[in-house]
């Protein structure tokens, strides 16, 4: 009954109030532009606020628990038929990537063949395909720079917005690794960096207005305290990283005042925060369980590749958490090494979902699964070089900057933890992967309009 009522709200939402919405936002543009605002701040709220799900497994320890059905991706249907009910604006029917991306969802979903259970494959694939609705409705909002900043300051207000929750949780509530809005540290991190690293490279770029760029610096500030707070070892080397190298590839484009003056304060906030946090991240770096969540890493690395062997289409997407439990034999390499570390199996009890991003493409999508999305994660990185080489000093070519940074160490952080399978940060990077894509079909500033602009940011 609970499911029929869930279908019946759901029916309303996508094919009924988000059309009509769509038809509203066609008539006014501010409307249009709070609709994507209040899209790009639904990244950051809980699941249990943007999500309803339909045939629900709680008790299941896949990625994928049940048919998701989300606010952003309603949203997102309201802002496409915005542009369909605009006879003056042109629908881009095949955003960047479209192609690519089916490619993946197809070949992942030839492992419905050798799946487990069909069931939790019918629940990824939904979830896979419904979620790039937010690249079509990026690609069909942005239409000038206009649109760009509205993106990117609605992004900057979510951060701002998680951050004041981060801070209640760790320094009012005493939390000691702080989760935020997120299910886990790990994914709250992960997220935070992927947003704020095209923001840094924003602010710091003389093509933004000051006001601009003080307000993006001021959501990158507040991402890293947030990345911090979390205490998750790798993000906070990633982190670090990734904000080295949108520095160094800012004044690869050109060494201003405004960078040098960022730079500076970024030396000396980030100087006093570690100052105030260095025993509590001393200690978390040497946790006694730090060895142990390694070796655990490893093991389901090994029962991952047993799947692969014997399922070269993999046990199924989203099958993972049924395969690797008794009575299936992949789960034995870890009731073999606990054995060995003298504790009892028990074979009632549910292990996890490996962390490895790659390792769980090959183990439930088997080589076709994992081969199209290393290719779709190449090829459309890639798309942010031409922007970056060609239309440099520009603001394509910084938010690109940030973009490749982001995802380049994202896509080596998925091999510690598989984040990309996880709604929310899914979403945000289809937002991104929409927005570069409508960065790219923006034509390039000509030099009368960049002195302009130059002249408005000095101003």
């Amino acid at each position: 009954m609970v499911d029929i009522i869930k279908a019946i709200i759901l029916f309303g939402g996508y094919f009924v109030i988000a059309p009509i919405g769509g038809l509203i936002l066609s008539k006014d543009r501010r409307m249009e532009d709070f609709a994507m605002g209040l899209l790009m701040f639904l990244l950051g709220l809980h699941i249990n606020t943007t999500v309803l799900m339909l045939n629900s497994i709680e008790w299941y320890r896949g990625v994928t628990k049940g048919y998701e059905f989300t606010m952003m991706e309603m949203l997102s249907i309201s802002l496409i038929f915005s542009t369909l009910f605009n006879s003056k604006r042109h629908f881009i029917w095949l955003p960047m990537g479209t192609l690519l991306w089916f490619l993946y969802v197809a070949a992942s979903s030839l492992s419905i063949f050798s799946a487990l259970e069909v069931n939790y494959v019918l629940m990824s694939i939904l979830k896979h395909v419904k979620v790039w609705l937010i690249v079509y409705a990026l690609a069909n909002y942005v239409r000038s720079r206009r649109e760009v900043h509205v993106v990117l300051i609605g992004i900057a207000i979510m951060l701002i917005y998680q951050f004041i929750i981060v801070a209640k949780m760790k320094w009012i509530d005493g939390f000691y690794q702080v989760r935020g809005l997120f299910e886990h540290q790990n994914p709250l991190a992960m997220f935070t960096y992927m947003a704020a690293l095209p923001l840094l490279a924003v602010a710091m770029s003389p093509a933004v207005s000051k006001w601009r760029g003080l307000v993006y610096f001021s959501a990158f500030a507040c991402s890293g305290i947030i990345v911090l707070a979390s205490l998750s070892r790798a993000a906070l080397a990633f982190f670090a990283m990734g904000t080295l190298a949108v520095i160094a590839l800012g004044f690869w484009d050109r060494i201003s005042i405004r960078r040098l003056l960022i730079v500076g304060v970024m030396a000396m906030g980030g100087t006093f925060v570690l100052a105030m946090t260095a025993e509590t991240i001393i200690a978390r770096f040497n946790d006694e369980g730090n060895e142990a969540s390694g070796e655990t890493r490893e093991v389901m690395n090994l029962a991952s590749q047993a799947m692969l062997d014997h399922k070269p289409l993999g046990v199924g997407w989203n099958n993972f958490g049924k395969a690797i439990n008794h009575p299936y034999p992949y789960g034995d390499v870890i009731d073999d090494w606990n054995r060995d570390r003298g504790q009892r199996v028990d074979y009632d009890y549910a292990k996890g979902v490996v962390e490895s991003h790659y390792w769980l493409l090959k183990a439930e999508t088997g080589w076709p699964g994992y081969l199209t999305f290393m290719l779709f994660i190449c090829i459309v990185t890639g798309r942010t070089l031409p922007l970056i080489i060609f239309r440099r000093g520009s603001l394509e070519a910084a938010i690109a900057a940030g973009i490749l940074i982001g995802f380049g160490i994202t896509y080596v952080h998925s091999g510690l933890e598989r984040v990309l399978t996880q709604t929310k940060n899914l979403a945000l990077w289809m937002t991104y992967i929409g927005l570069l894509g409508a960065l790219l079909r923006l034509p390039p500033v000509d030099a009368s309009d960049k002195l302009q602009s130059t002249q408005e940011n000095e101003s």
